[in-house]
C-alpha cells in the first residue's frame, strides 16, 4: 500500500471500532522543513471541540535544526540551519457546531547552536551521523537546478508567518462521558509572510480533514486515540514555483496514555505528500515524522504544559531534529 492510500485509510480504522473515548493531548505540529513549513499544512489537532464559554489559547516553541546536503544528476540541496516557530493559537466554539481557530506564526532563520548537541544525542543512541558531518553551527538553505541557484538563505531573518484561520464541524459528537468524535476540520492560509525571506509561501492555501478520535484503556489506565487525514489544495507560491504541486495529500495518528490525572504521554505521526517534483528526497519526497513527549496539567487551573522531540523516520523531506514547547489555557476553569 502507498503512501497516499495509506493516510486515506487512517481515521477510517477507528471509525470502525466500538471502544468509548475522552481526553487526547497533542502536539500542534506541522511539516517544520524549511522550504515546506510555508505552506498550509493544518497542525496536529484532536477530534473534539472546544467546549462552549471554554476558548483555548496556546503559545508553542518549537526549534527545528536541518543538516541535510544532496546532489543529483541535475539537482543539488543544502538544507543547514536552525528554524525557530513561536505560534500564538487560539479556538473558540461559537455553536454547537462550530469552532474558529486562528493560528499566527513568528519564524526565525537562524545559523542556530545545536548542531554539537545532536551530534552528541544521535551518537549516544548509536543513530548515524553520516549526513551532518562535524558540528559547524552555520545557515544555508539552497537549491539549485541546471546550475541556476533557484532559492538560499544565508542571512538571519525573523518575521511574521502565514497566519491561518480555521473552522471545524461535528459530524459524530460522544455523549457526556465523551465517546467516539468525529469532525472536519477547514482551514485558510493566508500569504501574510515574506517569501523571499521563506517566512511564507506567497499565495493561499486551502485544506479539508476528516478526524476521528475514541479511548480505551491500557495498564488500567486511560488511552485515547486519534486518526485523521485530509487534503491540501497549495496556491500559486512564490517558492520554487516552478516545480510546486498542487494538492498534498495528509494524514496521521496520535494517542495519549494517561499515566496520571495529571501526567500523560502522547505520541504521533504525521504523514504529508510531496510537496514539489524533484528527484531528491530533500525536497521532493513524501514524509512521516514522529513526535514524542509529555502533557502536565497544573492542578487547580485550565493551564496544561507540553513537551516533545521530534524526529524524521522515512523522509529527508522532515527536519532532521526538532524540540517543542506549548503552554495551553483554557478559558472558563
Amino acid at each position: 500500500m502507498d503512501l497516499h492510500r495509506t493516510i486515506i485509510a487512517l481515521p477510517l480504522l477507528l471509525i470502525s471500532l466500538p471502544l468509548t473515548a475522552a481526553g487526547l493531548d497533542v502536539f500542534e505540529l506541522r511539516n517544520q522543513h524549511p522550504f515546506l513549513h510555508i505552506y498550509g499544512l493544518p497542525p496536529m489537532q484532536q477530534a473534539m471541540l472546544v467546549e462552549r464559554g471554554k476558548p483555548d489559547y496556546a503559545v508553542v516553541l518549537s526549534i527545528v535544526n536541518n543538516s541535510e546536503f544532496k546532489d543529483a544528476e541535475t539537482e543539488s540541496i543544502v538544507l543547514d540551519g536552525e528554524t525557530y516557530f513561536a505560534d500564538f493559537t487560539y479556538r473558540r466554539r461559537v455553536h454547537e457546531r462550530l469552532e474558529i481557530g486562528l493560528d499566527v506564526p513568528l519564524v526565525k532563520h537562524s545559523q542556530g547552536y545545536l548542531d554539537r548537541m545532536i551530534y552528541d544525542w544521535h551518537d549516544f543512541w548509536g543513530i548515524s551521523n553520516s549526513k551532518r558531518g562535524e558540528p559547524h553551527n552555520q545557515l544555508d538553505y539552497s537549491y539549485e537546478i541546471n546550475g541556476s541557484m533557484q532559492q538560499q538563505i544565508t542571512t538571519s531573518s525573523a518575521g511574521v508567518g502565514d497566519v491561518q484561520l480555521s473552522a471545524a464541524m461535528p459530524l459524530v459528537t460522544g455523549g457526556e462521558a465523551g465517546s467516539r468524535h468525529v469532525t472536519l476540520r477547514f482551514s485558510v492560509k493566508l500569504p501574510t509572510g515574506d517569501s523571499a525571506d521563506v517566512h511564507g509561501s506567497g499565495a493561499a492555501d486551502a485544506a479539508l480533514g476528516i478526524y476521528a478520535q475514541d479511548s480505551g484503556q491500557l495498564f488500567g489506565r486511560e488511552l485515547a486515540y486519534l486518526g485523521f487525514a485530509g487534503l491540501l489544495g497549495l496556491g500559486d507560491g512564490d517558492v520554487l514555483a516552478d516545480q510546486q504541486r498542487t494538492a498534498v495529500p495528509y494524514g496521521g495518528l496520535a494517542a495519549t496514555w494517561h499515566a496520571t490525572a495529571r501526567f500523560g504521554v502522547t505520541a504521533q505521526l504525521q504523514a504529508q505528500g510531496s510537496y514539489f517534483d524533484s528527484d531528491l528526497d530533500e525536497l521532493g519526497g513524501s514524509s512521516i515524522q514522529l513526535t514524542v513527549g509529555g502533557v502536565y496539567r497544573w492542578p487547580g487551573s485550565g493551564v496544561a504544559f507540553r513537551f516533545a522531540l521530534v524526529e524524521d523516520v522515512i523522509s529527508d523531506a522532515t527536519p532532521d531534529f526538532g524540540l517543542y514547547f506549548g503552554v495551553h489555557v483554557t478559558g472558563g476553569q
